[in-house]
C-alpha cells in the first residue's frame, strides 16, 4: 500500500498539495522542510512501500504504483497540485497524464535519456573517497542503513548545505524499493514528451548548482516537456532543503496563476 501523511493547512479552504519524494527509495521525510507550505496548502506526503515504516509486501511496477496513487488522489475534493522531487517527478508527470489536476511541480527530474545518462558520468567524476567507501559498503550489504549512508555521502551532488547529509543519513529509506524500482526509469522515460501536449499547468524548479543534473540540461528537458522553468541560486539537487523559503514562494505564486 501507499502511505499518505496529511498536514492540515492553517488557512481555510486551501488547495491540496501532494508531495512525492525521490530516490527511488527515499521517504517523505526528505521533503518535510515543505511543511511551511501548510500556510497555503493542505499537504499530503506520499510514502511508497518500504519507506517511512510503510510495510513492503511485494514488488510493484511504476505503473501499478502510479495507478494506485491516482486512485487515492481522486478521492480528494477541491483544487489539487502534485509536487515530485527527482524520481518523484516521474510520478507527478505520470499522474498529470492520468487524472485531472490543477498543476504539477517537478523538481530536478531528468526527463530525457540524455539527462539520465549524465547522472552516471557526473557521479563518477565527482565522487569523493567517502562516497566510494559508502558505495562499496552498500554493494556488500544492500540494506536500509547502508543505502541511506551511501546516498548521504553524495555531498555537493545533492546539497549546498552540508547538514543535508543528515537529512538522508537519518531518513527511513528503503533499499528493497530502490532495488526493485530503479531500473524502471529507463522503461518509462520516453513517454514524458507527451507532457508538451498536456494542458495541465506545469512548473519545473532546479538548483543552479546541481552537480548531479546540470541546470542547462534540466532546462532543456523542462522546455521540451512544456514546463515553465526556474532555477534557484545557492541550491543543488535537493532544492527544497537548500532554499526552502524561496521554493515555497515559487510554488505559492505558481498555484495562484490564472485563477
Amino acid at each position: 500500500m501507499i502511505k499518505l501523511t496529511k498536514v492540515s493547512s492553517t488557512k481555510k479552504d486551501s488547495p491540496i498539495l501532494v508531495l512525492i519524494p525521490g530516490g527511488p527509495g527515499l521517504s517523505s521525510l526528505t521533503l518535510r522542510s515543505m511543511d511551511i507550505l501548510s500556510r497555503s496548502f493542505n499537504l499530503v506526503y506520499v510514502d511508497f512501500p518500504g519507506t517511512n515504516d510503510n510495510p513492503y509486501e511485494k514488488d510493484k511496477t511504476f505503473e501499478k504504483l502510479s495507478s494506485e496513487l491516482a486512485t487515492e488522489i481522486q478521492k480528494f475534493s477541491g483544487t489539487k497540485f502534485i509536487l515530485g522531487h527527482s524520481y518523484g517527478g516521474f510520478f507527478a508527470a505520470d499522474l498529470s497524464l492520468k487524472i485531472q489536476l490543477d498543476g504539477i511541480i517537478c523538481i530536478a527530474t531528468p526527463f530525457s535519456q540524455k539527462s539520465l545518462s549524465s547522472v552516471s558520468v557526473n557521479y563518477a567524476n565527482l565522487k569523493s573517497e567517502a562516497l566510494i567507501t559508502a558505495e562499496n559498503e552498500w554493494e556488500n550489504l544492500q540494506d536500509d542503513k547502508s543505502f541511506a549512508k551511501w546516498l548521504s555521502e553524495y555531498d555537493e551532488l545533492y546539497f549546498i548545505k552540508p547538514e543535508g547529509k543528515y537529512l538522508i543519513l537519518n531518513d527511513k529509506a528503503s533499499a528493497i524499493f530502490f532495488l526493485a524500482n530503479s531500473s524502471e526509469i529507463n522503461k518509462i522515460i520516453n513517454k514524458y514528451i507527451l507532457l508538451s501536449q498536456n494542458k495541465t499547468k506545469k512548473l519545473f524548479i532546479a538548483g543552479k548548482q546541481d552537480k548531479l543534473l546540470t541546470e542547462s540540461m534540466l532546462n532543456e528537458d523542462a522546455i521540451k516537456c512544456g514546463f515553465s522553468f526556474i532555477s534557484v541560486n545557492n541550491a543543488s539537487h535537493f532544492v527544497t532543503f537548500d532554499q526552502t523559503e524561496i521554493v515555497a514562494v515559487l510554488i505559492e505564486e505558481f498555484s495562484q496563476q490564472n485563477k
